[in-house]
């Protein structure tokens, strides 16, 4: 039995069997919703077990260590106004540059897919900045990870937790030169929808896309904005309740199958660090919140404690109790998403709709009257400053009920 009817519906698409398959016998392709899995060549295949050894779904592991947990956020504004919290990877990358080495990270290629590479300079940074919620394709990148090791060069590598788990499977070790980052994952969107949200784009617009910001601080940290910029430099710049990628996503209706099972999550987890939003830090460290991002992040060894000291230069940094923060944030952390339950019936209809039409249909109270004139509203209490304050006074509630959790 190969590895694609072994893992099935299981499978997380972290790309580890193909890259550690000997005959080259495997490659990542889409299902009808876009999704890659392994496809086997059984002509080629000779039984040696190598893909089912490094499948992170079919090989659990859990390590029994106790992380320490920290607030931080970047020293460079500029940088971390760039960045979707506060700019911990950039902090992390440029540690590991200013050494020689080399950091993997997901960006966009020139038609907006979501992959997988590598930079060795930090100017390149902004490649990798912001989260993108898109499944990433890491094509061969675990094998070019090992290449850089043999020469004997530090490397960091982010990704999903599933995608962290893949490479220190593939790799079978977690060699001292290697630090791994996994992000705080809600679920990995389909490229499939992705491709059909472009394509509204530039059917809409009538314009080609020059860049695209997931995430953009537009009424600050925790805004949740999409910003496309077209190609004559004109924007469109649209919130979580009004852009079609972002509420489709955040309704759980695009992300994989395997997400909502996910085996990966957890406190305890085998990278080097574990980075993502807090919501909380008006009540665990108001001092942090001015309103453009900080990132809670957990050093999760030994390895990783050693390099956080020197990464801290970068950074100002807050003490979290990780006992009593992972109960009070730990809910995305340990527990998977559920399904919406149109999530199927959205799939049917991907083909045959368009995607305002889709919008529409499973979104039809983003074109109410009263939701139109909040939209209107909101640039005015921005400019007037209102809206900084309602969010400061959002996130000190958060902290004040996730507290009493």
């Amino acid at each position: 039995m190969n590895i694609s009817e072994r893992v099935k519906k299981d499978c997380c698409g972290c790309s580890a069997c193909m890259n550690s398959c000997p005959r080259d016998c495997i490659k990542m392709t889409p299902d009808k919703d876009g999704f890659l899995y392994p496809e086997v060549c059984e002509v080629l295949c000779v039984e040696c077990n190598k893909c089912v050894k490094v499948c992170p779904v079919l090989n659990e592991d859990t390590p029994a260590n106790k992380p320490k947990a920290y607030l931080v956020k970047n020293r460079n504004k500029e940088l971390r106004k760039t960045s979707t919290s506060g700019g911990f990877f950039a902090a992390a990358a440029k540690y590991v540059l200013s050494e020689g080495g080399v950091v993997f990270g997901v960006g966009f290629d020139d038609n907006f897919n979501v992959r997988h590479s590598y930079i060795e300079n930090i100017k390149d940074i902004k490649k990798f900045n912001r989260s993108k919620y898109v499944q990433s394709e890491v094509g061969h990148n675990y094998r070019k990870v090992k290449e850089f090791l043999r020469d004997g060069r530090k490397v960091l590598f982010s990704g999903t937790p599933c995608q962290v788990e893949a490479l220190l499977n593939y790799l079978g070790e977690d060699p001292d030169d290697l630090y791994t980052m996994d992000i705080i994952c809600k679920g990995v969107p389909s490229p499939k929808f992705w491709k059909k949200y472009l394509s509204w784009h530039k059917k809409k617009s009538g314009k080609d896309i020059r860049e695209v910001r997931f995430r953009e601080k537009t009424y600050g940290y925790g805004s949740t904005t999409m910003r496309v910029v077209y190609s004559d430099g004109t924007e469109y710049d649209e919130p979580y309740d009004v852009d079609p990628m972002l509420q489709f996503y955040s309704k759980e209706m695009i992300s994989r199958p395997s997400c909502y099972d996910c085996k990966s999550k957890g406190k305890h987890r085998r990278s080097s660090f574990t980075a993502g939003d807090y919501w909380y830090v008006s009540g665990a460290a108001p001092r942090m919140d001015d309103g453009i991002g900080v990132s809670q992040v957990l050093v999760n060894n030994e390895k990783a404690a050693a390099a956080f000291e020197e990464i801290k230069k970068y950074l100002d940094v807050e003490p979290l109790d990780f006992d009593k923060d992972s109960a009070i944030n730990g809910g995305m952390m340990v527990t998977s998403a559920k399904p919406n339950p149109r999530r199927e019936e959205m799939y049917a209809d991907l083909d045959n709709m368009s995607m305002g039409a889709l919008q529409r249909k499973y979104f039809p109270a983003t074109f109410k009257l009263k939701n139109r004139i909040k939209r209107k509203i909101r640039p005015v209490m921005y400019n007037m400053g209102l809206l900084k304050i309602y969010k400061k006074s959002m996130r000190k509630r958060q902290s004040t009920k996730g507290s009493k959790r």
